[in-house]
């Protein structure tokens, strides 16, 4: 029996169309749906989807909300992600996503319908094209700086090798690729041989090198009298969690992460200590992170954001596992030593060095602040993230949105195996809730397919950054997902008032009655009435947190905590305190709490 478009039943024939080509590519790399926005530049394309076993079409409300939906979907599932647009308005509307997972180092594939080459040879006047002479590649070009490879493709010729090689640049630079299909060549054959091989997505490392940087480190570990391990975010980006998690518990050393690398370490293991952000770290932090003689840091990504506003502070003496290459003062490798490869080689050496074991220094750290308002019966940001934490599973993902979540929630200890997002580096607010999408769907899609536990999803926003996005919870009650969506009630843009304009009107949004949002995606009202919950006190989300539908949900639950507007995080002012004096009297004088840092380390600081 053969399909329509020429490939055998049981297999491939000696020739399959591009279009069935790139689907089962990109299924063979371990995607299983397909986000997006169809169009009639890709139509033909989306149609060979429907023949891959095992891959499915998720349609989207939008092309940003689609790329938005694959990065969260790449990072749940330790892999990629894909979403495909149309020519022109879809790839554009796409690109602000496609920025943020290449700021972020997250691997999202985009396929891209273009015009037919007839179209394009000729600079024909073709709708979503731009001038009376229009360069239908103009789009192409202008997302060049935002993806780390593309295949443009311009004849079946060639093509699968191309597509071959995009996917691979994918996952060695983890980062987004573009693959561009003209749509008259979505049909023309390509051989399928290519497909019996599956392929090769580890980069290609010097073992030498690898072995040299390793033993180099190890040497200065074993040297030094207190030593320490960080660990950040580009581990999880470049598939070396195990890899880290084996060198913490071989290392034995006090192990430090940053905002965006929380979880990535075992909140609850004996060798951790705490988040170290700089200046806007938990009391005694600093003081703790300065005795260390020798640091090993790994796969940092060292923005404003996740530095606690550069006032992070590593010794001078620190060793640096980067994404393709090991430095040291004095000491670099070439490029060819991959993260994941040179941690796993740091952890099958380290048996034969003797490395000084301190004791952690979490038990020494002093008790954090007692709030002013920790008697309120109203629910405050002081309490709020402590008792969502408590509310946590063990492998739940939790998302902290751009805003007071993403401050807020690396305060709190999470479970062990639980998984945290955050999108601190980018910070395109309205990120997290087609984000989550992705991410509860890559979750039941590894319930199903890898028998992983089927953990929750929780996502934490605020009402100026889910109505952004908002169209995202009509596709969870559509493929009949289940996150839990935490909604902070908190009258506007909180993380721009602690900023600048406390009171000013650009910082205030449309007021929502979000009790009517689930009915207006289509959930029938009675089911709705259930699955909605509001909170304006302590007593009354306490309830909300017992219910079972919550606890164990089976439809989209909505939970909207409201919250005083000018209530932020102590680490969220902390961080614009570290933008100096002026930022701190003009928070003072809105009416927010500082709690400012002292010079030359933090000593516990002070509320004011």
């Amino acid at each position: 029996m053969a399909t329509s478009n020429g490939a055998a039943a049981n297999g491939h024939g000696l020739n399959i169309a591009l279009g069935r080509y790139l689907w089962e590519r990109i299924h063979q790399v371990g995607v299983n749906h397909i986000f997006g926005v169809p169009g009639d530049f890709n139509l033909t394309l989306l149609d060979h989807i429907y023949n891959v076993d095992g891959l499915d079409w998720v349609g989207n409300t939008n092309e940003l909300n689609a790329a938005y939906a694959a990065d969260g979907y790449a990072r749940v599932k330790n892999g990629a992600g894909c979403l495909v647009t149309t020519h022109g308005v879809g790839e554009l509307s796409a690109l602000n996503g496609i920025a943020g997972a290449m700021t972020e180092q997250v691997k999202v594939i985009h396929v891209v319908g273009q015009t037919s080459l007839k179209m394009q040879q000729n600079r024909m006047m073709i709708h979503h094209s731009i001038g009376f002479s229009p360069d239908h590649q103009m789009f192409n070009k202008a997302a060049k700086d935002f993806r780390v490879a593309a295949a443009e493709i311009q004849t079946a010729e060639g093509a699968a090798e191309e597509i071959d090689r995009v996917l691979r640049e994918c996952f060695v630079k983890s980062g987004p690729v573009c693959i561009f299909v003209p749509i008259d060549l979505v049909d023309q054959q390509v051989p399928a041989k290519a497909l019996e091989m599956p392929l090769d997505l580890k980069p290609e490392a010097d073992e030498n090198a690898v072995r040299d940087a390793a033993r180099k480190i190890l040497e200065t570990l074993a040297s030094s009298k207190s030593p320490a391990l960080f660990v950040d975010c580009l581990v999880q980006r470049h598939q070396a969690v195990e890899e880290a998690r084996k060198l913490v518990d071989v290392l034995g050393l006090p192990t430090y992460t940053s905002n965006m690398g929380k979880t990535i370490i075992d909140e609850t293991h004996e060798n951790y200590v705490d988040l170290y952000n700089g200046g806007p770290s938990r009391p005694g932090i600093e003081d703790v992170f300065a005795k260390h003689d020798f640091v090993l840091v790994l796969g940092t990504l060292p923005s404003d954001t996740n530095s606690g506003g550069f006032t992070r502070k590593l010794p001078t003496n620190a060793a640096y596992v980067n994404t393709h290459d090991v430095s040291m003062p004095g000491w670099k490798t070439t490029s060819k030593v991959p993260l994941k490869a040179t941690i796993a080689s740091l952890t099958s050496l380290a048996p034969s060095y003797t490395i000084t074991q301190t004791k952690n220094p979490r038990h020494t750290l002093p008790e954090r602040p007692l709030e002013d308002d920790r008697d309120s019966e109203l629910i405050t940001q002081s309490w709020i993230w402590h008792r969502l934490a408590s509310f946590m599973q063990p492998h739940d993902v939790v998302y902290g949105e751009t805003g007071t979540a993403a401050f807020g929630l690396p305060d709190a200890q999470f479970p062990a195996n639980t998984t945290w997002i955050t999108q601190t580096y980018y910070g395109s607010i309205g990120y997290a809730t087609p984000s989550a999408f992705g991410a509860d769907l890559a979750l039941a899609d590894l319930a199903a397919t890898k028998g992983a536990p089927r953990g929750r999803t929780l996502l934490v926003t605020g009402d100026g950054s889910l109505m952004l996005t908002v169209q995202e919870v009509g596709n969870m009650v559509k493929q009949n997902l289940c996150p839990i969506i935490f909604l902070i009630n908190n009258a506007g843009y909180t993380i721009e008032r602690v900023i600048h304009g406390a009171r000013q009107s650009y910082n205030d949004i449309v007021p929502f009655n979000y009790k009517h949002m689930l009915p207006f995606f289509n959930m029938p009202e009675a089911e709705a009435q259930k699955c909605f919950h509001r909170a304006e006190t302590k007593a009354e989300l306490e309830e909300v947190l017992k219910k079972e539908s919550v606890v164990k949900p089976s439809k989209v639950q909505v939970v909207e905590i409201v919250m005083d507007m000018l209530d932020v995080p102590w680490r969220l002012s902390s961080q614009i305190a570290t933008r100096g004096p002026e930022a701190v009297k003009e928070m003072k004088e809105a009416g927010f709490k500082v709690r400012e840092m002292q010079k030359g380390g933090d000593s516990g600081g002070f509320w004011n």
